[in-house]
């Protein structure tokens, strides 16, 4: 039992020997915490406002829309749509046809309003822009036809009809 007890003791002593070993590993060091420093305060002056005597410009209206001019013979109609008798100029393919004109935006809208009535198109909306232009829309079976009526600088009628 002597030699029993002497070899618990021995291994007892040995791995507890071995647990101090140079070859276990140590731990490792934690580094203390850093400071950071605190931002510096600056003092940068702030723009001021420059009092003039200068009034400050009114805001302008939008601009008429200047468009290039059609240059060619009018059609007396596009895609059996009337255009009007009194054309100046126009221009187009098979899905927009547009015209210049001598006359009013009213003159325009009531010439279209009353000529498609007859080919059996059906006046369904208008709307007017900031810049007096106006849009008219409108239908036949399953087809829409819009009509924009843009006035130019030099008093013409800008007229676009698409199918």
């Amino acid at each position: 039992m002597k030699t029993i007890s002497k070899g618990i003791i021995l291994s007892v002593l040995t791995m507890a020997l071995a647990s101090c070993n140079a070859f276990t590993p140590k731990p490792t060091v934690t580094p203390p915490p850093t400071q950071t420093s605190l931002p510096t305060f600056t003092n940068t002056p702030e723009p001021t406002a420059t009092l003039t005597d200068t009034p400050v410009p009114p805001t302008e209206t939008p601009s008429i829309p200047v468009l290039p001019m059609p240059s060619g013979k009018p059609l007396s109609s596009w895609e059996g749509i009337p255009v009007m008798p009194d054309a100046i100029a126009g221009g187009g393919d098979s899905t927009s046809y547009f015209f210049t004109i001598n006359a009013s935006s009213e003159e325009v809208q009531k010439f279209y309003e009353k000529e498609l009535a007859k080919l059996g198109w059906n006046f369904f909306a208008s709307g007017q822009g900031k810049t007096d232009a106006v849009l008219l829309f409108f239908m036949k079976d399953a087809s829409t036809l819009t009509i924009s009526i843009i006035p130019q600088p030099d008093g013409v009628m800008y007229v676009l009809l698409v199918k």
